[in-house]
């Protein structure tokens, strides 16, 4: 054969491989059907990884991204229908279990003044507390938990930390401070959540053991140390547990109710 026909028979060669390439729009067409079969079995996670490859690697390929993004609307359509089912069968237990100490609490809201009632065991009261150092925590009808740090004396400290010591252990946690004056000096500081429900963990887990309070204003020199006593203890240590509980409650109801605004989204779209 001689050069002129080899020449052309590469040629030939060449064009069959190029025009046997499949196009951009049957690859896109083809991972668009690989993630409506990861769909039907459940493998949700996956389908979306694949569809974010329509979007960044084909983005010209209009008809197939369309295709994509309904498909990506159906996943979210099934999420939150499979999360509908698993609040709808965890919450129950949660709040048996809420219920079964709440004998522990009384409920206070104050209607002109609060927005949000309280969860306050029965052993921590306020009214005849308002001349001494202590704790103070509750858990809100919204499911927050809050522990207030109240110091009382004939000069301000703004407090700004707590400290809590027990078995040689240590927890230092800081928070907002409110102050007034009245008969000596008040200030009250505020630990919400997470920080509140770490403080009342601490105690939880020293209930057997002497814990020691330790107070701290904006100076070394401003400090006060107390020591809880065993009612203390138990109801501070119940309030973490009420408060745990309100806050799986929260996360589990947050999870419902945004699949619910999924699935109707979903379904105004579908009419």
């Amino acid at each position: 054969m001689d050069m002129k026909h080899l020449c052309f028979a590469a040629f030939v060669c060449l064009f069959s491989l190029v025009s046997c390439k499949p196009s951009d729009s049957e690859c896109a067409q083809a991972l668009v059907a690989k993630a409506q079969a990861l769909v039907e079995t459940e493998h949700w996670r996956q389908a979306r990884i694949v569809l974010d490859s329509v979007h960044s690697v084909y983005p010209k390929e209009v008809p197939q991204r369309r295709m994509a993004k309904s498909l990506e609307d159906s996943i979210i359509y099934l999420e939150a229908q499979s999360n509908i089912a698993y609040t709808d069968t965890m919450l129950p237990p949660l709040f048996a279990q809420a219920d079964s100490i709440m004998h522990y609490f009384r409920y206070e809201k104050n209607e002109k003044y609060e927005d949000h009632g309280q969860y306050i065991h029965r052993l921590l009261t306020t009214g005849s507390n308002t001349s001494r150092n202590f704790l103070q925590a509750y858990v809100r009808d919204d499911r927050k938990t809050i522990v207030k740090s109240y110091y009382y004396g004939s000069y301000r400290v703004h407090q700004c930390a707590i400290t809590l010591n027990s078995d040689a252990e240590e927890l230092r946690l800081t928070g907002s401070n409110h102050s007034f004056e009245a008969e000596g000096w008040h200030e009250i500081m505020t630990l919400e959540d997470e920080t509140a429900l770490q403080l009342l963990n601490f105690i939880s887990a020293h209930f057997n053991s002497r814990i020691r309070v330790n107070g701290t204003g904006d100076s070394p020199t401003k400090t006060w140390v107390y020591y809880l006593n065993d009612k203390e203890k138990q109801a501070l240590s119940a309030t973490y547990h009420l408060g745990w509980i309100m806050k799986d409650i929260k996360r589990l109801e947050d999870i419902q109710q945004t699949a619910r605004k999924q699935i109707e989204r979903y379904e105004r779209k579908k009419q």
